[in-house]
C-alpha cells in the first residue's frame, strides 16, 4: 500500500500525480490532497502505508517534516523554486517510481529548528525575507516560477530596508541597527536556485550562518551579485559562520523558512537536528 500527499495547488504537482498514477497501474495506493482546511503537515496524521511519495515544492516537503514520523519517504518536487531538490540534485528525468518504492536505500537529513518550527533548506531575516514577502502576493509569480524571486529581488533593492538585531551565536555575539540580512542554511540553495552557501550539504550537523550589516547599499548589491554569480570568495564584509545554535533578536515583523512566511513575535532560537528525515533513493 502506498500513500500520495500532492500539493493541490500546484498545477505541475497535479500533473505529476497523474503520470505517478500510470506508473503504479495494478498497485494499490490511496490519494490525500491538500485543500483549504488541511495542509501536507494535516494530512501526515491521515498516513497509514508504509510507504509514502510527497509531491509538491520545498513548502510542502518542509510540512512534512513539521508533522514527520520518522519512516523515509519518496520526494518528487513540482513546486516554484524547488531549491532542496536542486541541493539534493534530483534528476526528474531518471526516476523509476515502481523501483523507488521498492528500494531499502535511504539519505538521512538534517534540518534547522526555529523555536517550535523545522526548516529544511534556509532561514532567513532581513533582505530575503522581504523578497519572500513580495514574492508570495505577487500577481506575477504564476507566470515567472521560481524566477519571481530575481523579479522580486531587483524590485526590492529600490525599496531596501535595514533592521535593528541582536544575534547570539556559540563563540560570538553582535548587535546592529543596519542589519539587511541574516541567512542560515541547512543545505546550499534556496531563493529559486541560489547558492547562499558553498558548504552546506544537509549532512554537517551545523548552521551556516552570513550576516550582511554595518555596510553602505553600494556594498551590499555588490555582495548580492556576487551570490547570484556564485563569486563567493570575492564576498566583502560578509560575516561566516558554523554554529550549533543561534540566538536573534529583532524589530522584522517575519521571517522565512523553506519559502513561507511566518510570523515573528518573539525571540528567535535556532539549531540543527542531525538526520532528522530520511528520502528514499534507488
Amino acid at each position: 500500500m502506498i500513500d500520495i500527499i500532492v500539493n493541490s495547488r500546484s498545477k505541475n504537482s497535479l500533473l505529476e500525480l497523474k503520470k505517478i498514477e500510470n506508473e503504479l497501474d495494478g498497485t494499490s495506493y490511496r490519494v490525500l490532497k491538500t485543500s483549504k482546511t488541511k495542509n501536507a503537515s494535516d494530512l501526515m496524521d491521515e498516513v497509514r502505508a508504509d510507504n509514502l511519495i510527497v509531491i509538491g515544492g520545498d513548502g510542502t516537503v518542509n510540512e512534512v517534516i513539521n508533522n514527520y514520523h520518522g519512516k523515509e519517504f519518496i520526494y518528487l518536487p513540482y513546486g516554484s523554486g524547488n531549491d532542496l531538490a536542486k541541493s539534493l540534485k534530483f534528476d526528474r528525468d531518471n526516476i523509476d517510481i515502481r523501483k523507488l518504492v521498492e528500494s531499502e536505500n535511504f539519505d538521512e537529513y538534517d534540518v534547522g529548528t526555529v523555536n517550535d518550527k523545522k526548516f529544511c533548506s534556509g532561514f532567513d531575516i532581513g533582505f530575503n525575507a522581504d523578497i519572500i514577502k513580495r514574492a508570495n502576493s505577487s500577481k506575477f509569480k504564476r507566470y515567472l516560477g521560481k524566477h519571481i524571486y530575481l523579479f522580486e529581488g531587483i524590485m526590492g533593492i529600490l525599496k531596501l530596508k535595514r533592521y535593528k538585531a541582536q544575534i547570539v551565536w556559540d563563540d560570538g555575539q553582535l548587535s546592529t541597527d543596519r542589519l539587511y540580512l541574516l541567512n542560515v542554511m541547512i543545505q546550499p540553495f534556496e531563493g529559486g536556485g541560489i547558492k547562499f552557501s558553498p558548504e552546506a550539504t544537509g549532512k554537517n550537523d551545523v548552521l551556516h550562518v552570513m550576516i550582511m550589516e554595518n555596510m553602505n547599499i553600494a556594498v551590499f548589491i555588490y555582495n548580492y551579485l556576487c551570490l547570484l554569480l556564485n563569486k563567493h570568495h570575492n564576498l566583502k564584509r560578509v560575516k561566516l559562520i558554523t554554529t550549533n545554535k543561534l540566538a536573534v533578536m529583532t524589530n522584522q515583523k517575519y521571517f522565512q523558512i523553506d519559502g513561507e512566511l511566518v510570523r515573528n513575535r518573539e525571540q528567535l532560537n535556532l539549531s540543527c537536528i542531525n538526520k532528522f528525515y530520511k528520502l528514499k533513493r534507488m
